[in-house]
């Protein structure tokens, strides 16, 4: 466990590179309602990732409008899970190829809702389309941490 350091029971900070199991491990030091987000989404990536593949960012990330979830900076891929809702719970994970995507750029929106709505960083991913380049945004990216993740999707394309 000397890769999660804990300040409080709100802060602590992870040392990157990690591995699922060790993200599953630190996972059990954060509070239970937040835990069982974290808990749903290991277990998507689960099916979609390498048990030895690193993880160079676990960041809390809207990968698709409606959908709140994870985005996942791997060695291999970049991974978004995203939660359902119902009964049943659960969470669903996405697989993007970093050779889809041609570049990366970044963004701080106004939020008309308030601060304590959702977080105002914004990754914007031009990915390789069928007959040309597309966009996708990823919202509600927490500030405090876009750069570092703007640092490593771009190192992850290069």
């Amino acid at each position: 466990m000397a890769k999660f350091t804990k300040f409080n029971s709100r802060f602590g900070e992870i040392e990157y590179p990690i591995t699922l199991s060790e993200m599953e491990e630190i996972s059990l030091e954060f509070p239970k309602s937040e835990r069982k987000f974290y808990e749903m989404a290991i277990k998507a990536l689960k099916k979609v990732m390498k048990p030895d593949e690193k993880i160079y960012s676990f960041s809390s990330a809207d990968p698709k409008l409606t959908k709140t979830g994870f985005m996942i900076i791997g060695e291999q891929n970049l991974y978004f899970t995203t939660l359902k809702g119902g009964l049943m719970g659960g969470a669903d994970a996405e697989v993007v190829k970093y050779k889809d995507i041609k570049s990366v750029d970044f963004d701080i929106v106004p939020n008309p809702f308030g601060m304590a709505q959702m977080e105002l960083g914004m990754v914007i991913l031009e990915m390789k389309g069928m007959f040309s380049s597309k966009k996708r945004t990823i919202r509600n990216i927490p500030e405090s941490n876009l750069d570092a993740i703007v640092e490593r999707l771009r190192t992850r394309l290069s």
